[in-house]
């Protein structure tokens, strides 16, 4: 390394530079809609309750962690650690070097990769705040409960936990497959077979916010087998019984909000098997609280 670089380095790590980053250069659609859109509204469920640049959040599912990001540049928070089972987290300073110029990330900033269904409460407690995002339709039926309880214990006594899901199993499009098979509810009317067949045979382009930044990791075939068992693997949970759960293992529900799809109607034979409520349910919101 040259000796500029070098004493360059070195500064940068004694006296940091202030952060900054410029929105006019996003270009991904994923990117915009979890830099604004997601951090905005946990930031929005949150800030009555909770003082973001003071509190410590545990963010369960981070994946490439762009939230994370976009509330400590955009809300104030300070210290914020992102867990999950993969390691999209690690391409962040690379995305947000190309996305909004940021040379660097903020140091209160961390991730971790963890086994599925990994006790977090002897590591990690207390935190004052948990976030999930469209993670908790992925954890497996048996795993719910445990994991549900290890969160409990993460929290600080009066901490709260934000929790969303979208798009919910039997929702149109909760399959999480719109990319390749925009019929909505095809999951609910079609066998296995018959919807892996119809992946295999798209070949057009994909919704540009639901392409994430794993998808270079997989290629074009690829990608398609893991969004299917992905799929296969969703664990079916309805809003109120994701409302269940979370009481019965502590939580008290602050305040819960069912997002309804407009403009559509379910096929008939759908309606003589499931209520139109659970048909056209595609998001729930929970803000939960650890009482004490």
């Amino acid at each position: 390394m040259p000796l500029t670089s070098f004493f360059s380095t070195l500064k940068e790590k004694l006296f940091p530079s202030p952060l900054t980053f410029q929105t006019e250069t996003i270009t991904n659609e994923w990117f915009r809609a979890h830099f604004f859109y997601a951090a905005d509204l946990i930031h929005d469920w949150l800030k009555r309750d909770i003082d973001l640049p003071t509190a410590k959040m545990l963010n369960f599912g981070c994946g490439d962690g762009i939230s994370d990001l976009a509330l400590m540049l955009r809300h104030g928070a300070t210290k914020i650690h992102g867990i999950d089972i993969r390691r999209e987290y690690e391409k962040l300073p690379g995305i947000a070097r190309e996305q909004i110029q940021l040379k660097r990330l903020p140091p209160g900033l961390s991730f971790e990769t963890i086994e599925p269904a990994a006790a977090l409460a002897p590591r990690h407690r207390p935190v004052d705040v948990i976030m999930s995002w469209s993670t908790f339709e992925h954890v497996q039926r048996d795993q719910l409960i445990p994991i549900a309880k290890d969160l409990f214990e993460c929290l600080r006594p009066g901490g709260l936990f934000f929790l969303q899901i979208e798009p919910l199993y039997y929702s149109a499009w909760g399959s999480h497959l719109r990319r390749y098979i925009q019929e909505p509810w095809a999951h609910l009317l079609l066998t296995e077979d018959e919807l892996w067949q119809r992946i295999q045979a798209y070949d057009g382009e994909l919704i540009a916010e639901e392409v994430d930044f794993g998808f270079a990791d997989f290629g074009v075939e690829g990608y398609k087998r893991f969004v299917f068992n992905e799929y296969l693997n969703l664990n079916r949970l309805s809003a109120d019984e994701l409302v269940q759960l979370m009481q019965s293992v502590g939580f008290v529900a602050e305040r819960v909000q069912k997002n309804l799809m407009q403009d559509i109607t379910p096929p008939t034979p759908l309606l003589e098997q499931y209520s139109q409520e659970l048909l056209l349910n595609n998001e729930v919101i929970l803000l939960l609280r650890k009482p004490g």
